[in-house]
């Protein structure tokens, strides 16, 4: 039966063989607390102070910042609010057109000007009905709209967009 050699102990003579670090570690070793914390500061409960761990390091005590030093602000997601009023957008945007448009002589103004002034006296007065109902959201816009594109219309009645 063959056994294993066994390694061989080193003599006085002979120098213990030097250990060496792994330059990079392992995987499993490089952050043992990636998946449980998140980045930021944290309460250490046996010295009862908060520590910063920037998601691979722990990071100096909160009371070692210099002073009137707040930290880092923990980041909050902003999620964007997707109730616009549509109706008021499009008042403000059909009442601006149609008020730069309908002065334009020679029934240009009338033709270009005078369907988006009517919409944005509709648009207007359902972007109001919808701001109230919302809490205000858009009533500035369709109010503006309503009153652009009403006053373009008026004017159409005068003679606006027509000879002069």
């Amino acid at each position: 039966m063959t056994t294993q050699p066994t390694p061989a102990q080193p003599t006085p003579a002979q120098p213990a063989p030097a250990r060496t670090t792994p330059a990079q570690p392992t995987p499993a070793q490089a952050n043992p607390y990636a998946a449980v914390s998140p980045a930021g500061w944290h309460l250490e409960t046996v010295s009862n102070r908060y520590r910063w761990w920037d998601g691979s390091s722990w990071g100096v005590y909160h009371d070692q910042m210099p002073a009137g030093y707040v930290g880092p602000v923990a980041r909050v997601a902003v999620v964007p609010s997707s109730a616009t009023n549509g109706f008021a957008v499009a008042a403000l945007v059909l009442g601006i057109w149609g008020f730069l448009v309908t002065w334009i002589p020679f029934f240009i103004g009338l033709v270009l000007g005078g369907l988006p002034d009517l919409l944005a006296v509709v648009f207007g007065i359902l972007g109001i009905v919808r701001a109230n109902a919302s809490g205000g959201r858009g009533f500035v816009m369709a109010l503006i709209g309503l009153i652009l594109g009403g006053l373009a219309f008026l004017s159409l009645f005068v003679g606006a967009g027509t000879l002069w």
